[in-house]
């Protein structure tokens, strides 16, 4: 009889050591959604080698360098629960920020614009004076995901935010993102390995229709393409955090600088990122994107005046209010 109490003392002692599970979803002072994200451990970074990266995505063309910044796949803790957006920040969201502010973005203030697509050219281009994140070349409604913001302007709108619901508002650090997207899993996507999952969950460049592998300026975007252009938000099935469009839509800001050689020096509990550095990583892949883009482990950057026409972003924010 004693053994069996022992035995059940134990499993009663780790059930009490789990987190506890997500509170549920709530809706801020300006309507946006946000999704709690438990604390919790994963190993950031490609699970998988570059030699297999490179046979997996051949009409790629890329050589094992080219995925260097995904190793070593390291622990990482994150040690606090915390709030995530549960879409990527609307055109309406957005739209309300600058109404109330009388904010400006980078590319209408500079006078240069940003990038859009051009109908009669069949591509995006960029920078020009007619786009931003009002006029993106293509029709899209207040429940688009805004684009053509750059990482000055994120953070912009994440200073009103806070200080319009009374809860501190930031764009999350890489670490944070990459195991928001991931829910639990080690695969190339949160749906699993292979790119026939992803048009479940989210919208992505369809490699049948471009078989050429190329950068937004390349792909030629034909009337009547099923799968150009980005969609309103929540259109696809959600990961097991409830988050959408983590895969897909619009490339999402983080608030890390990026280091190439990060990963080998990076601490398991909460790492932010280098304290300096050129450029701003960004996660997730656009609408234009090809899956090899999409994964998880996957890194990009851009400097921080950079605006384009599929990337946008997605907010974090602590679990207290202060007012």
């Amino acid at each position: 009889m004693g053994r069996w109490w022992l035995i059940i003392g134990l499993l009663v002692a780790g059930c009490a050591r789990r987190a506890p599970a997500p509170a549920a979803p709530i809706t801020n002072r300006v309507g946006m959604v946000l999704v709690e994200v438990p604390a919790g451990e994963y190993n950031m970074g490609s699970q998988e080698s570059a030699a297999d990266l490179v046979k997996a995505f051949p009409a790629s063309g890329k050589g094992p360098e080219y995925f260097a910044d995904e190793y070593p796949s390291h622990p990482v803790r994150i040690t606090h629960p915390f709030y995530m957006g549960r879409y990527e920040v609307t055109v309406g969201e957005f739209k309300q920020f600058i109404e109330d502010s009388g904010y400006k973005t980078e590319a209408e203030a500079d006078g240069e614009g940003g990038w859009g697509y051009d109908a009669e050219a069949q591509r995006c281009v960029g920078r020009r004076p007619r786009f931003s994140w009002r006029d993106a070349g293509y029709p899209q409604t207040d429940h688009f995901p805004v684009i053509n913001v750059s990482w000055n302007d994120a953070v912009a709108f994440c200073q009103w935010l806070s200080k319009k619901d009374g809860r501190a508002y930031r764009l999350p650090t890489e670490a944070e993102w990459e195991y928001a997207d991931r829910a639990g899993m080690r695969t190339r996507y949160s749906s699993g390995d292979s790119p026939s999952t992803l048009p479940e969950i989210g919208r992505m460049i369809d490699p049948v229709r471009h078989p050429q592998f190329g950068h937004v300026q390349e792909i030629e975007i034909l009337s009547g393409d099923g799968t150009a252009f980005p969609v309103a938000v929540g259109g696809y099935k959600p990961n097991a955090f409830g988050l959408y469009d983590m895969h897909g839509n619009a490339w999402e800001w983080t608030n890390d600088w990026y280091g190439e050689d990060y990963y080998s020096k990076s601490p398991v509990d909460d790492p932010k990122g280098p304290l300096e550095g050129d450029v701003k990583v960004r996660r997730g892949g656009g609408w234009n994107s090809f899956p090899l883009w999409a994964r998880s482990a996957f890194r990009n950057w851009n400097s921080v005046d950079s605006r384009c026409v599929n990337l946008g972003f997605r907010v974090v924010a602590t679990k207290s209010q202060t007012n």
